[in-house]
């Protein structure tokens, strides 16, 4: 049994249990706004985070935001925005693809003694076997479209 739970003695005399919820629902209340000050109402500083003062300042507000739905014709559970369901968030974008070039160095017997060493970009999966990356560099795939074959990063 918790503590929000509270002793009740039907009208044939029989004793029971419930909480807030159940008498909620025993009486139909389903305006989300009514139920809050309800729950603040039955048991005002008793619930232990907030004070008497400020549970019943808070079941004020809500009877008040109970009032404006109710002169806005809306739905219980309606908002005063007329909103009904929460709106879902927008997916996010996707992330653009990348292309990744390397930074490449060709190392040869006969050029190491000369000490000449030649680099190029190329991307990658598409690397000569006598080449060996240094440096790699990703760019979106649209912007690699848009370039000329000619074009190194």
């Amino acid at each position: 049994m918790s503590k929000y739970q509270k002793q009740f003695i039907s009208m044939g005399g029989k004793v029971f249990w419930a909480d807030v919820y159940r008498v909620l629902r025993a009486f139909g209340v389903t305006c989300p706004a009514v139920q809050h000050a309800v729950k603040k109402l039955l048991m005002p500083g008793q619930r232990g985070a907030k004070d008497k003062l400020q549970d019943l300042e808070e079941a004020l507000w809500s009877v008040s935001e109970a009032i404006d739905m109710a002169r806005a014709g809306l739905p219980e559970g309606g908002t005063l925005t007329g909103e009904t369901e929460v709106e879902p968030e927008p997916e996010p974008e996707p992330k653009p693809k990348l292309v990744t070039w390397r930074l490449c160095v060709r190392i040869q017997p006969g050029e190491l003694d000369e000490g000449a060493l030649y680099v190029k970009w190329y991307r990658s999966g598409d690397i000569p076997e006598d080449w060996y990356p240094i440096e790699a560099q990703s760019q979106p795939v649209e912007t690699v479209k848009q370039l000329s074959e000619a074009w190194e990063p």
